[in-house]
This record gives structure tokens, C-alpha cells and sequence, in this order.
């Protein structure tokens, strides 16, 4: 029990860690591609004063050389945007798909490699349901899916500056104006085909002999885009990181009007493990 408990801890924990990365990386590729839109909107000022400026980057001056390598940077940054920009058309808003961050199959499978089990609590209710795991070991690990994710952001919190750690921990909130039970739905008919596909995607590919993981994540691609409240925003599909964000960042708990959005998953991985019990069960149970 004592090795189990640990291998979880130690897959929750680089979980945490990575996805908290990759959110900070994706973060500051939009920041990076919204430099192109203010870099145009000063080119007119540019035109403008052409004239000066030829004039003052041919003198000898220093101030002559500063300027040419501000335009260098500057041609630098804008080429950067651009690539910033084409990056994201192939990857889901950061904004509203906060999922892709914290339930991308780039994160849970080579993790699954690594550990031997998925760090993501609906995928583990699913496999208690199906029985995998016991419920006694589900109990010992349910504190540790909560815990550990809050300690991998407060060390993202004390380690990062403050500018860098807010694109990798800002909580994540959503809107509360549908109803608490259209939410709910929602969120349990997403995680419960999240779960699905996640457990059965794999096997699929492995049966036809295809190795390429993109392939899975693309299968997944729509439901990291599928809405669960009034303003278009994505399940997160880890609810423990949602308390934990909240808890780091508000030293609160999640408001009971957003509890739609912890319970919901870990419903929807009940569902799952239903369905995998019916329409996939394990060699042993057939």
C-alpha cells in the first residue's frame, strides 16, 4: 500500500508541475502573438516620421547605433509574434480551454508510462468503478489529488515572479449564470466521454497497430473546446486543480455556486466506469 500510495503521489505531483508549465508556456505564446497587433498599430506612426529616421539611424552617433538595434529587436519580437500566432491556430484557446492544459493526452500517458496509472481523479473513480482499484485504495489516494496539485502551485507561487507565476496558477472561475443544474449536466456528459476515450482510445490504436499518440489527442480535440457555462469556458477535467488554484491564489474555498464544476467530473468518471463495465470490461471480467 505504501508503494502504491507513493507512485500516486509522485504521478499527481509531476502532473501538477507539468501542466502548470505547459499553462505558463501557452499563456505566453498569446502574450507573445499580441505583440503583432501592437506592433502594427505603430507602424502608421512610423511612416509618418519616416524622414527623421532615416536621418537619425545613417548619423554616426551612438544614439544613431541604438536605434538600429531597437529596430532589430523590434523586427525580432514582431517575427516571434508571428510564429506565436501560428502556433495557436493549431491548439485551443488558453482562455477558454483550460482543459487542454491539465488533461492533454501529451501530459497523462507518458505519465501513465512512467507510474503505471493516469493522474487524473475522474480516470480513477472510473477505474474503482470498474475494479481496478478498491475503494479502500481510492480513499487513501482521494487527499492526495487535492493536496499534492496545491503544494506543486504554491511552489510555483514562491519559486516564479509574481508577473510569471500569475500565467501558470490564476484561479479559474466560471460564470454563474445558468442554472447550477445545466452546468452540472454538462459537465458530467463531458467528463464522462473524456474518460471514455481516454481509457479506450489507446487500446483502439493499439489493436490496429498505430503508435502516434497525436492521433488521441486529436480524437479528444472537441471536448476540450465543449462549454460548460454561459461564457463558452471548457471543463478543467481535474477538479482538485480547480480547488487547488482557488485555494492558493484566494486562500478560499471554491464558491458553492461553482461546485457544479468539482462535482460534475467526478460523476461523470462514475458514469465512465459504468459504461466501461458494460461496453469495454477488462479480459478478467469477460
Amino acid at each position: 500500500m505504501k508503494k502504491f500510495i507513493l507512485r500516486e503521489a509522485k504521478s499527481v505531483l509531476f502532473w501538477s508541475l507539468i501542466s502548470c508549465t505547459l499553462r505558463l508556456c501557452l499563456s505566453l505564446l498569446e502574450e507573445l502573438s499580441s505583440l503583432q497587433s501592437s506592433t502594427a498599430s505603430t507602424s502608421s506612426i512610423e511612416h509618418s516620421d519616416d524622414h527623421r529616421q532615416q536621418n537619425f539611424c545613417a548619423s554616426p552617433s551612438p544614439q544613431g547605433k541604438c536605434w538600429k538595434s531597437v529596430t532589430i529587436i523590434r523586427a525580432f519580437l514582431t517575427l516571434l509574434s508571428i510564429l506565436a500566432g501560428w502556433a495557436l491556430r493549431f491548439l485551443p484557446s488558453i482562455q477558454s480551454s483550460v482543459g487542454f492544459s491539465f488533461a492533454s493526452t501529451w501530459i497523462l500517458f507518458p505519465i501513465r508510462d512512467q507510474f503505471g496509472s493516469i493522474p487524473n481523479l475522474p480516470c480513477r473513480i472510473c477505474e474503482t468503478v470498474m475494479g481496478r482499484i478498491s475503494v479502500r485504495q481510492l480513499a487513501m489516494i482521494f487527499p492526495i489529488h487535492f493536496l499534492v496539485p496545491t503544494l506543486g502551485a504554491y511552489s510555483f507561487k514562491i519559486l516564479l515572479p509574481q508577473a510569471l507565476a500569475g500565467y501558470a496558477i490564476n484561479p479559474i472561475s466560471y460564470s454563474e449564470k445558468n442554472r447550477w443544474i445545466e452546468d452540472f449536466l454538462r459537465e458530467i456528459f463531458v467528463n464522462t466521454l473524456f474518460v471514455v476515450s481516454l481509457l479506450v482510445i489507446p487500446a483502439l490504436l493499439q489493436i490496429n497497430g498505430i503508435k502516434r499518440r497525436g492521433v488521441a489527442l486529436l480524437a479528444l480535440y472537441p471536448l476540450y473546446s465543449f462549454s460548460v457555462d454561459a461564457n463558452s469556458n471548457s471543463s478543467v477535467f481535474s477538479p482538485n486543480m480547480l480547488y487547488a488554484l482557488c485555494y492558493v491564489n484566494k486562500h478560499e474555498d471554491i464558491p458553492l455556486a461553482q461546485w457544479s464544476h468539482v462535482l460534475g467530473p467526478m460523476i461523470g468518471g462514475l458514469f465512465a466506469g459504468r459504461i466501461m463495465l458494460k461496453a469495454f470490461p477488462d479480459e478478467k471480467q469477460l
